[in-house]
């Protein structure tokens, strides 16, 4: 079996790559040697190249710290209807979905896969939005609803690494707005691509769309306490705000075996010290 993965240079690719390639095909190559803008360039790359399954990790925007314009919208779907011209090339494609297509204005607490109340309006939402309904027409086109993926290589200012860097420097963690919001250790999710790369000739078994997270949902304060061991370590500015979590029965009706978050975040600080 070959995969194909866009976006080789991301985080998420990267992960795939270094976590499976041992058991599979994988090939993740860089925007220089794989742009999924130019039409042409795809069309080229696939005439002389065969692979089984697509992961398409290609997007851009999502980061709430960030101000984002109309060519985040314009590029994810941009990217996206480029690949789907060349959907009939793969058995199985593997679209990146988000959390944000719930509408991060709402509250988002254990949404259900279909319970998309209000059209997103912030541009990365809505790109997600509409990249989801697209995939609907396709059947060999499958989706992960990602809230947070948390890895031993993310960047210092993420949540959790911030939150390992306040321990390991006596600092304290604000959190701006306390939620319930899914996290999934890197090891965990590699375990759901594994799973559907190894049903990829069985996709009548697998569902459309999953949540990924973990059935325990925890605040941000509870993880942080989970790091800090501290409460005094932890300044709460704001004590509600909307949440940002999804049911998982679909994804758990697997039966795969995770290790959680709270050993999740045991083996993410032994990688990084």
């Amino acid at each position: 079996m070959r995969v194909l993965i866009t976006g080789g240079n991301g985080n998420i690719a990267k992960m795939i790559h270094r976590g499976l390639s041992n058991d599979f095909s994988i090939f993740a190559p860089s925007r220089n040697e794989l742009n999924v803008l130019n039409f042409n360039e795809i069309r080229d790359f696939l005439s002389t190249n065969h692979f089984d399954i697509l992961v398409h990790t290609c997007i851009l925007g999502g980061r709430r710290t960030k101000e984002e314009g109309g060519d985040v919208a314009y590029t994810n779907i941009l990217m996206f209807e480029n690949m789907l011209k060349f959907a009939n090339h793969f058995k199985m494609i593997i679209n990146l979905d988000s959390g944000a297509i719930y509408d991060r204005k709402t509250d988002i607490l254990n949404r259900k896969e279909e319970d998309l109340y209000t059209v997103p309006i912030d541009y990365y939402g809505f790109s997600k939005y509409v990249i989801y309904n697209r995939s609907l027409s396709y059947a060999n086109i499958f989706n992960f609803r990602i809230f947070n993926i948390f890895h031993a290589n993310e960047e210092s200012n993420r949540f959790i690494a911030s939150c390992f860097n306040a321990k390991n420097n006596n600092l304290t963690v604000d959190i701006h707005e306390d939620k319930f919001f899914d996290f999934m250790y890197e090891d965990d999710f590699l375990r759901i691509v594994r799973f559907y790369f190894q049903n990829f000739e069985n996709q009548g078994l697998l569902e459309k769309t999953v949540n990924i997270g973990y059935e325990q949902k925890y605040r941000l304060t509870d993880i942080a306490k989970m790091i800090l061991q501290d409460d005094s370590k932890i300044n709460i500015i704001k004590s509600t705000a909307n949440n940002y979590s999804g049911c998982v029965d679909k994804l758990y009706s697997y039966g795969i075996k995770f290790d959680g978050l709270e050993k999740g975040l045991q083996l993410y600080e032994e990688i990084r010290i």
